[in-house]
């Protein structure tokens, strides 16, 4: 029987994105199989309820990363396969004596195509960090101490952007290091996270090999009857405006103009903690995943103005309702989304804008073109899956499946 050791540490993260679902669902996948499963974590974070559950459901068994000589531990178990689920989380460990086969999925490397661009210092983000994202209020007795205290405040600041600094320029320096080795293997989401990671990182032993992620597929849940403002509404849907990455300032620059040249028709729901006082824009701070369904379903268009993605479910998650997009012309986007979207910069506002204006125009023909690629990508993705299962389990560490 074969022996698993899975990516737990990623399991322990209580704050569940697009990696941690798709971690979820792989260790699903691979409990189909005839498979001795064994757990990794991290006994420096608590094991929450999901872990325990699992592993009391499943009867796996958890070793600790931060055990000491842990890579021998791993060794003398004759574990004959090691799923990595994000990158990542692995870092801060070297795992480079490992001697069983090791699968790391990297998703994306978007904070270095980011930093590389220097789209954290872009004006659009300093206007969302100053103008839009809610702040913790602070003190007036806080704010006098700070000023009382200024110079040592501002030599703190100094050391932390030091240390920063130092950490940041070292964080991939074990992922490097372990990429090289005969026994590991990179998976990634994206044609173009393949070459951000070659591009970044050095190019590593084995070549890249490329498993669209699978769709995670919510039900339809709570009515949209449920958000009074938002019935009988035609809106545009925005989620995670909260990150900065996900560019929605240049989304909120353009509105008031596209509102006018549309006689206020349309309105604009932004799913996130955000400050924004315009006319026809409601925003919702928080939404359960059925709820988001909904959304997507009820939704004119989705728009995704985001910067950097390495695969980029949202697009995908709303064509499964038929619901047409507006995204970002740049990074994976065009590779996953083909022709369903109406494209533009996400450097330009009125490039956004004159987007949403082509939409209103002709949003049947983007439907049925949102169709007909979701149906393609959902064939490629469960092929994918099926493949990427195949080689986690598979003894042919060149088998060629990409």
């Amino acid at each position: 029987m074969k022996k698993i050791l899975f990516d737990f540490i990623t399991l322990q993260d209580n704050h569940i994105g697009g990696g941690g679902l798709y971690t979820q669902k792989i260790f699903y996948e691979i409990l189909n199989n005839k498979v001795e499963i064994h757990g990794l974590y991290d006994g420096n974070i608590p094991i929450n309820e999901k872990v325990e559950k699992i592993t009391k459901q499943h009867k796996v068994h958890l070793i600790n990363i931060r055990d000491e000589n842990i890579c021998e531990t791993i060794n003398n178990m004759q574990i004959d396969t090691f799923f990595i689920g994000i990158a990542q989380i692995y870092n801060n460990f070297d795992l480079c004596s490992l001697r069983c086969k090791v699968v790391i999925v990297c998703h994306d490397v978007s904070d270095k195509s980011l930093e590389y661009s220097e789209v954290l210092q872009s004006k659009s983000l300093k206007t969302f960090t100053e103008k839009y994202l809610i702040k913790n209020k602070k003190s007036k007795i806080r704010l006098i101490i700070k000023l009382l205290l200024y110079p040592l405040v501002l030599f703190r600041r100094y050391m932390i952007q030091r240390r920063v600094a130092f950490h940041y320029e070292n964080f991939y320096e074990n992922f490097k290091k372990l990429i090289q080795q005969a026994n590991v293997f990179v998976i990634t989401d994206s044609e173009y996270s393949k070459y951000s990671i070659q591009y970044f990182l050095d190019v590593p032993k084995n070549e890249i090999k490329v498993f669209y992620p699978p769709i995670s597929n919510e039900n339809v849940g709570e009515s949209i009857e449920n958000f009074s403002k938002l019935k009988d509404k035609k809106y545009f849907l925005l989620i995670s405006v909260d990150r900065s990455h996900k560019n929605v300032a240049l989304f909120l620059e353009q509105w008031r103009k596209f509102c006018l040249a549309t006689k206020h028709e349309y309105h604009c729901v932004l799913v996130g903690k955000i400050k924004v006082n315009m006319k026809n824009c409601i925003i919702i701070e928080k939404v359960s995943s059925e709820e988001l369904a909904n959304l997507y379903k009820n939704a004119f268009a989705f728009i995704y103005p985001s910067y950097s993605e390495g695969f980029g479910y949202p697009p995908i998650e709303a064509a499964e309702y038929a619901t047409p997009s507006i995204c970002s012309n740049v990074t994976s986007i065009p590779e996953i989304c083909g022709d369903m979207p109406v494209y533009f910069s996400p450097f330009y506002p009125e490039d956004l804008f004159r987007a949403m204006i082509e939409m209103t125009r002709n949003r049947e023909f983007y439907v049925e073109k949102t169709k007909k690629r979701f149906l393609e990508l959902n064939q490629r993705q469960k092929a994918d899956l099926e493949k990427l299962i195949n080689f986690i389990l598979g003894e042919n560490h060149d088998k060629n499946l990409s």
